[in-house]
């Protein structure tokens, strides 16, 4: 016999409480007649009345069982499925196409963040020169913060940051590497949802690097392939 659906079980189950409701309703209201003196009550009423409230009783207990066993079935059934798409899923995993964007996302941090410490260091070392061109205005009694820009069009200040007046106004800023990929990170990502979270990801990087290589071995490969 085909297991009922669980919705069909419970319909089942609501039928035989409706029945068993009615025939006690009805026996309840024999039985009342024939305390109110209707001789037109008959035992065989009431009886019957009171078997089908039995026989309604078993229903329900029927009921049940029929309704758990179809909870079972399509439990079992939904876990199947699920365990089925699970299956697909593992068997079917292809992370090579991450792995690929991880070694290219690799290489262009590694390369933007050696690029940004060869500009600062090469801004650092200009900067270094004009304050000591600074000092030597100072040592002799001139204001090199006025001289500088005025005799020589050229300024440097606190954070290294180098500025030219001549013939126009120009800047050169040694942006940190640090900074150039917090800055790459936040352009790629611009929900500051997800900002955050990679924020919090961003603690214990090397423990994190180990994860990803544990969690994805494509990745692994890609790049210690590339550093063997």
């Amino acid at each position: 016999m085909k297991t009922p659906t669980p919705e069909q079980a419970r319909d089942a189950l609501a039928a035989a409480e409706a029945e068993k409701t009615e025939a006690e309703e009805l026996a309840a209201a024999l039985t009342e007649k024939v305390r109110a003196g209707d001789e037109s009550v008959q035992p065989a009423d009431l009886s019957a009345a009171r078997e089908l409230a039995d026989f309604a009783e078993l229903r329900i207990a029927a009921a049940r069982r029929k309704l758990s066993a179809a909870e079972d079935a399509d439990r079992h059934a939904r876990a199947e499925a699920v365990a089925a798409e699970a299956r697909a899923l593992v068997e079917q995993e292809d992370t090579d196409d991450i792995a690929a964007k991880m070694r290219a996302a690799v290489d262009a941090l590694a390369d933007l963040c050696a690029t940004t410490a060869a500009r600062r260091e090469r801004i650092g070392h200009i900067a270094a020169k004009v304050r000591q061109v600074a000092a030597d205005l100072d040592r002799a009694g001139l204001d090199s913060a006025h001289e500088l820009p005025k005799r020589y069009g050229i300024a440097v200040s606190y954070d290294d940051s180098v500025s030219v007046y001549k013939p126009k106004m120009l800047g050169a800023c040694p942006v940190s590497p640090a900074l150039a990929l917090a800055a790459a990170v936040g352009l790629a990502v611009p929900d500051n949802g997800k900002q955050a979270e990679i924020a919090e990801q961003m603690t214990y990087l090397s423990a994190r690097v180990e994860a990803m290589l544990n969690q994805v071995p494509a990745v692994r490969a890609v790049i210690e392939g590339a550093a063997a």
